[in-house]
Order: structure tokens, then sequence, then C-alpha cells
């Protein structure tokens, strides 16, 4: 709500910077307090009415037009006195704090200018129906009067009257509207030259504040809520907090960031009170961090009381409920003793199964539970039986040497001292040797046991069903076969089972690709092929019930094929250009299921002869007419045995040297210049023609 006062907006913000180093003792000063959602809202009538001599059982309510005030005379010259009222809604201010009121009136006419009258505004009951001359709103009383002087504007534009005292009167009484009446005083009221109107419309400027409410849902430490009679709560680290309630809102919506104080002292010492300051705004969570002061003033085993208030930058608010505990910092005295009979501390070695190691409390009487954790596992806790008591937990270690840390905790969960116990297991679960590389190959395994007495075993692999081995041989061996229908990362789960019932687990992780085989006729990694000549590529599946393949040669559209009743497909396929192709390939399954992409790379051979020559290039004009050139042909067919070839436009000509050969010739002109060359096998077949465009330089 934006300040319609600037002088008023002025010594806000002066009062707003000696809030931010009122502190008190123990506190962090903050370097400005932000500013507050000011509280101030031109507030207009909801409704107008006049009453009139002349019909003194009538009543005019929101009539358009101007409304009149004192005597005037109506066209024929008889007189009417009027009142005017206007009625404002002021349900929004219940239980707000009203600084200033100020009504403000626009003049539209009046008798004589040069005298002034005294204007009343009286507070009155609301006008109804039935209102009128004859009955008029009871009077509540004189609220304000003005009287203009000579000199100010005839009609004046605006006319304030201070109101405050009728809409706080209106609010205390619990009432939701207020009504104001213009008039004026009856010594003046029969005076025609003293009369005036005003416009229908008028309004308030309310300059208010809600006073923040008293903090609710109070808690003395994260999470728990507080007490505040006996017993008190015994908690370790105070961290009081509680949610902060302020009704200012400006138009948009935005509130007052409040300074949110927070009390504490020791109960057995008031006077050692010491206050923090916290901010935050309406429906906030504020939170006073004792903690970070502890041990002074806090002591242990020393019980506190606290209590928290907001306050804006106008009003501060009452103080909350007195919350209580005592402080525990201290955790049990001795740390905990560790035994176990499955792993002695003695340095031998024994199995890596499942044991018990029991803890108990070493004297310390307000353990009531103990932490653990094996090696660098996730800390755990267990109950004590009893406080003081013991606890006994199940662990299955890593083979090798290993350490269990153990603490005490109290009811608070301060801890002991940390008993470090070290014991050393032995690798007892089954060796498992083979090796899973593709879906839907059987695969061997052998196992071996590396405990006495192994009789049977029980193996999956991850998502299967389990499967056993009833009988293993004389020596605990035994011999699965396993088959993945699925790829992808896979487990085999192996366990290898005594005759008392002792068991051991390994596991061995796979990779399977689902990828499909592609293998190929003709084109290879080295060149091979060449432009025109058509290839077989052959695709094979890795997953089940392959339906057909997507795959896509480099520069190309993705193409479908279906596949044949053992999964497999052919596709012929011809290249346009030499170089490196890419031939991507996926096969499709009857379910949807789509496998990972193969991508088969192979160089198509150029069957066009290569050419180079010197001095002359193809991308800067070299020598010049009548300097001879040297020009090289290449093939990569060993089978060429001639070239033929042409400049320009001249005869062509042949020259026989295998697959290699060098010519010359003399250019007459500068300029461009193409040389077109074909290689010939001995059967007299042509490779398509390489032609070679040069540059000369201008003689």
């Amino acid at each position: 709500m934006p300040d319609r006062n600037p002088r008023r907006t002025a010594r806000r913000g002066v009062l707003a910077a000696a809030l931010s180093m009122v502190v008190a003792a123990g506190t962090v000063a903050a370097t400005a307090v932000p500013a507050a959602a000011y509280d101030i809202r031109y507030e207009t009538n909801t409704s107008w009415a006049w009453t009139d001599s002349h019909s003194p059982t009538t009543v005019d309510i929101d009539r358009s037009g101007d409304v009149p005030v004192g005597t005037w005379k109506d066209g024929k010259g008889r007189p009417h006195t009027s009142r005017a009222y206007f009625t404002f809604d002021i349900s929004r201010y219940r239980g707000a704090d009203i600084q200033s009121a100020v009504l403000d009136v626009k003049e539209t006419a009046g008798g004589d200018c040069t005298r002034r009258p005294v204007v009343e505004l009286r507070r009155t009951a609301a006008y109804t129906a039935r209102s009128s001359w004859r009955n008029p709103p009871a009077d509540l009383g004189l609220v304000d009067s003005r009287q203009l002087t000579d000199q100010t504007v005839c009609p004046a534009p605006r006319v304030e009257f201070d109101a405050v005292d009728g809409l706080r009167q209106a609010l205390a009484e619990g009432r939701s509207t207020l009504t104001l009446s213009l008039r004026l005083p009856a010594d003046a009221e029969r005076d025609p030259a003293l009369a005036r109107q005003y416009a229908s419309k008028v309004g308030i400027s309310i300059d208010y504040n809600f006073r923040p409410g008293v903090p609710t849902d109070l808690r003395s430490e994260t999470g728990t809520a507080c007490t505040t009679t006996e017993p008190y709560q015994v908690i370790r680290y105070p961290v009081p907090s509680g949610v902060v309630h302020d009704r200012d809102r400006n138009d948009s919506g935005g509130t007052d960031q409040l300074t949110v104080s927070f009390a504490a002292w020791p109960v057995d010492q008031p006077e050692a009170r010491i206050e923090q300051t916290d901010y935050a705004r309406d429906g906030e969570r504020a939170v006073g961090r004792y903690d970070t002061i502890y041990p002074s003033p806090f002591e242990h085993d020393r019980t506190y009381a606290w209590q928290m208030r907001a306050a804006d930058s106008r009003a501060t608010g009452e103080w909350s409920p007195v919350c209580y505990f005592r402080l525990d910092v201290r955790g049990p005295a001795t740390p905990p003793v560790v035994t176990s009979t499955d792993f002695p501390d003695d340095d031998g070695w024994y199995p890596a199964l499942p044991g018990e190691f029991t803890f108990t409390a070493n004297g310390a009487a307000d353990v009531v539970r103990y932490g653990y954790s094996l090696d660098s596992g996730v800390e755990k806790t267990i109950d004590a039986d009893r406080t003081g008591g013991t606890a006994t937990v199940t662990l299955t270690p890593d083979s090798g040497p290993n350490t269990l840390r153990v603490w005490s905790l109290d009811a608070v969960g301060n801890r002991s001292a940390t008993t470090e116990y070290t014991f050393r297991a032995s690798d007892v679960s089954p060796v498992v040797e083979g090796r899973l590389s593709e879906i839907g190959v059987p695969a061997t395994f052998q196992l071996r046991p590396q405990m006495d007495g192994v009789v049977r075993y029980r193996y999956v692999l991850d998502g299967d069903p389990e499967q056993t081995v009833d009988a293993a041989a004389a020596d605990g061996s035994a011999a699965i076969t396993v088959t993945a229908t699925r790829g992808g990362s896979r487990t085999l789960t192996v366990t290898s089972v005594t005759a008392d019932g002792v068991e051991a687990t390994s596991s061995r992780q796979f990779s399977l690709p689902t990828a499909p085989k592609v293998s190929a006729t003709v084109y290879l990694p080295i060149p091979s092929g060449g432009q025109g000549i058509p290839g077989v590529f052959t695709f094979t599946p890795r997953l089940p019930d392959t339906v057909s393949y997507r795959y896509q040669f480099t520069g190309e559209d993705q193409q479908v094929v279906a596949a044949q009743a053992d999964g497999t497909a052919s596709v012929t396929w011809a290249p346009t250009e030499a170089g490196v192709v890419n031939l991507v390939v996926r096969s499709v399954s009857g379910d949807g299921t789509v496998s990972e992409p193969a991508t088969f790379s192979f160089r198509v051979r150029d069957l066009r002869p290569a050419v180079t020559a010197d001095p002359y290039r193809t991308d800067v004009p070299m020598g010049g007419p009548g300097q001879p050139g040297e020009f090289r042909f290449t093939s990569q067919l060993t089978t060429t045995v001639a070239f033929l070839y042409r400049f320009d436009d001249g005869v062509e000509q042949r020259v026989e040297t295998g697959s290699r050969a060098t010519v010359s010739w003399t250019p007459t002109e500068g300029g461009t210049h193409t040389l077109t060359v074909v290689g010939v096998t001995a059967d007299g077949t042509r490779s398509p023609e390489q032609v070679w465009t040069f540059l000369v330089a201008e003689g």
C-alpha cells in the first residue's frame, strides 16, 4: 500500500534504520531492516445519501449527481435544508492499530465564496431506506470540523477532515461499516449563502498497522514441540523456533519482514536472560540459533526457559508462552565393550559367515541404544534391552581384516567414545569359473566350495527362476549350465550349502550385448568393392524372436527388412561414392523390443584413377603457358593395365604402364583446364571417369 504522505514515509525510513540498531546483548546486529509492506490505504465510500427538509419523509440513497449540504433553493425559490451521509466498509481494519484517517471531499459548488462556513463531520448510525429528515440516522458525535479561508479556491477541489476518532470508535464497537455525515452547524444551516455541494464519491486515507500476532508451533529443537509444564524435555542442542504471524498485506500481496526476538534464561537465574534476533515473514518459521554460542551461557544438566515475539517497523507483538528444556550435552562416560564368539579378536581367521556381536554398556547407566558401523558401511543403531543394558547384532563381514566401530547413545542422542573391534574373516564363498557372453547361448560354469561339507548349490541369473544342484560331488564341486534369455548387465548368484545348512554366496557380473551381428561379402575394413559394386550384408540376431531389422547406411534414410524364420536377414547394397561407410543395424523382437545398435564400418574402394600433378594444382594457379607439367595416374585396382586420358577437349590418348602412369603436357594458355582419365583392365573394362580440374597462371 503506497504511502500518500512523503513526509510520513521519510519518518518511517528513519524509524526503520533506528530499529536496525536495537539489538539486545548476545545478538548479532543486522545491517538494515527491510521496508515494511506499508499499511496506508485509500478507502472510497461504498454508498452515499442525503436528506431534505422539503421532503421530510424520504431519503436519497446513491442518487447520481452531487450531494447538498445546508440550505439551498430549487427552481421555484423554495428552500431545502440537506445533510449528506457517506458509508465506508471498514471490515478489513478490525484488530488494526489506526494511526491516522483523513477524509477528503471535493466541493463542487458554494453559495457565497466570501463567506466560508464551518462544516461539521459527524459519525452517525447507518442510514436505511426508512431514514429521512424527520427520522435521521442516530447522531454518534462530532468527529471533526473544518472552515476554509477566504483565499481558498472556491469551490475547493479538496477539503480534508480528520476522521481517525470516528474510525477508531466504530472499530472499537465491532462495526463493519463507518457512516460519516457532513452538515452545517445549527446556527448556519438555514443560511442559503453558506450552502455547499460535494461530489458523491469521497475517500479516506487510512494509515493502519496490524500488530504481529503471538508466535505458534513453538519448538525447542528441530522437529520437536516445546514443553511448557514439567517434566521438561531434555535436549542436546537448543534451536528454538516458532511460526510468526502478521496480517499486513500491500496491494500486491507483499508482507512485512518481521524482526523476531528470542529470549532465553536459566530458570534458577532469570537475570541472566539473553536475546537473539531473526527475521521472517507471516507464516514463516523464525529460528534462534542458541546452539552456535554453546557452551556459554548454556550449561550441561541445567534447566532453561525461552520465549519469542515478533515486531514490525511500528508495533511489537506479545511474547509467546514460555517453553522449558533441560540441556544434556554429555554422552555416556565410558565406551561400550564388544564381544563375539563367532569372530574373536585373537588374530585368528574365521569363516566370513553371519556372526553375532554383543555390545555392553561398560558401567554407563544412561545407555539406551548403541550405534555401529562395519568397516566403511552405513552407521546403524540398535536399542539396548534396557537402560544401561546390552544389545546383540548379526553381521556378515567381508573376507579379510574387518573393523567394527561401536558407540553408546543416551536418551537424547549424545555419543560416548568409540570402541574399535578388529577381527579377521576368511572367504568361504564358492568359486565360480566360466563366462556368460551371448544371449541364448548355453554357458557352463564350474563350481568349487571354499568351506567343508558343501552338498548342494542354489543359483540364479537375476530376474530368472532360481535353480538348484541337489547333489554336489564328494569334493563339493558341481557344474551348471546357464542360458541367458535377455541381454544387458546380468548377475549370476551362486550359494553353496553344507549338510548343516550353512550357506555362503558369491556373485559374478556379465555384460551381454543385444546388438545384432553383422557380416558382409565384398566389403571389408580395408578398401574393397567400389562404386556400383554390390555387396551382401547379413544380420544375425542376439535377441530372441527377432522379426525385423532397422538399418541405415551413411547418408541414406533408415530402412527395414523382415527377418527370416531363423531370425537372420540379408540386404544387397551398392555404393555410389568411395570412402568410409558406417552401417548401423538394430534388431526388433516380436514384442517390440529394440536392440542396442551395431555399427559395421567399411571402406569403399575408389574405382576412378587418382590424379596428382607438378606444378599444377586444383586450388591455386601455377605454372603458365608454355610450362610443361607432369601428371601422375594411379589406380586402386591391381588389374589396371592402361589409362586413357585427354586434356580439355583434346584427342584421347593411351598409356600402358600398369596401375601407375606419368604423362607430360604443356598448356598454351592460362585459366581453368580439365584432365579426364579412365583406367582400363586387361579384359577391356573401363573404370568410371575421373575429371580433374586444375588452374594455370596467366602468362
